[in-house]
């Protein structure tokens, strides 16, 4: 969220209150005053500064959240034109919030100004329901929506999945794993997670072993050198950072994306109805992937990246190390059936 001094002079930011409710009632009160709101903006004129609100465009809304002129700063004091961008407020809650209540509180030219907005939640699953994307086995949710992991602070992708496989010793590949092949995942035959429609697919897309891991490399040297590449990726777009990829239209709003799929693989093309099992590609390690997986999410829109992200009601799968059913987690082990 951004707030923005639309006003003629300075405004001095005294609070930022954020209220979870349900039925009308507030619940989850979180209220930020003093030196916490220095801290609440902090990231937005850094963000702006280095060209992000443009590369991950799809993060903020294209020019809906911050709109062009508005210059983002760390706040309290917010000149005319200034914005003060909150980039997340995470809260844990058990039972049902229905709806978010933000309220800024200013003071300017002598004068106390409230800015205020909700929002209503959105609770549940997808509609459709989904077959697990790989076929009967178990395998590997390397990454999914748990809030730790870098999928949940990207919209399109907070409740998708990596999936890879474990091999000997719980690693995913063999060897050294400086090679496409060694990883046991790789060439996996990729299915339609449910019946649909294909609305687009891209096969030009190549691999990259330089992104892999290097035997024995550190891990802030490996972060360096493949942070480098993934921000050029990023400044050519949303194709580039899917790599090959299939994008299938289930109805209901509901939109499923197989990314990083392998060079040639891709079997549909965009009008073409697929069935849930269909093989429609192979796992591989293209556009923004450090080692071959399967990334898998669904979202709102038929965009790559420009939606927002939708919990998956998965059918056919089952946790066995879990002590009881419930979502799919980043480190859980997946048994198909």
């Amino acid at each position: 969220m951004v707030v923005i001094n639309r006003g003629d002079a300075p405004a001095d930011l005294t609070a930022a209150e954020f209220d979870l409710k349900q039925g009308g009632q507030a619940v989850d009160i979180r209220r930020i005053t003093g030196p916490g709101l220095a801290a609440l903006g902090a990231s937005g004129p850094k963000l702006q500064g280095a060209g992000m609100l443009k590369m991950l465009a799809f993060q903020f809304c294209g020019q809906a959240l911050v709109p062009a002129g508005v210059t983002l700063a760390a706040g309290p004091t917010l000149k005319p034109g200034e914005g003060l961008l909150v980039a997340q407020q995470p809260f844990a809650f058990k039972g049902v919030r229905d709806r978010l209540s933000v309220r800024f509180e200013a003071r300017t030219a002598g004068q106390d100004v409230i800015a205020s907005g909700d929002l209503p939640i959105e609770a549940g699953l997808s509609k459709t329901e989904f077959r697990f994307p790989l076929g009967a086995g178990r395998w590997f949710a390397a990454v999914g929506p748990t809030m730790h992991t870098g999928h949940r602070w990207g919209l399109p992708e907070e409740f998708a999945f990596d999936l890879a496989s474990l091999g000997d010793g719980n690693l995913s590949h063999r060897g050294a794993g400086d090679r496409f092949a060694d990883y046991f995942v790789y060439g996996a035959p990729v299915l339609a997670a449910a019946a649909g429609k294909v609305v687009a697919a891209g096969d030009g897309a190549v691999e990259n072993p330089a992104l892999l891991r290097r035997p024995g490399e550190g891990d802030e040297a490996y972060a360096d050198r493949v942070g480098q590449a993934q921000g050029e990726l990023m400044a050519k777009g949303d194709a580039a950072i899917a790599g090959n990829y299939v994008l299938i239209d289930h109805g209901n709003g509901e939109y499923s994306l197989y990314a990083h799929l392998q060079p040639g693989s891709v079997r549909v093309k965009a009008g073409d109805a697929v069935t849930a099992g269909q093989p429609i590609a192979k796992v591989g390690s293209s556009g923004n992937s450090t080692e071959p997986h399967l990334h898998f999410q669904v979202c709102d829109a038929p965009q790559l990246l420009a939606c927002a992200g939708i919990p998956i009601n998965f059918k056919d799968v089952g946790l066995p190390f879990a002590d009881y059913p419930r979502a799919i987690q980043s480190g859980d082990v997946v048994e198909v059936r």
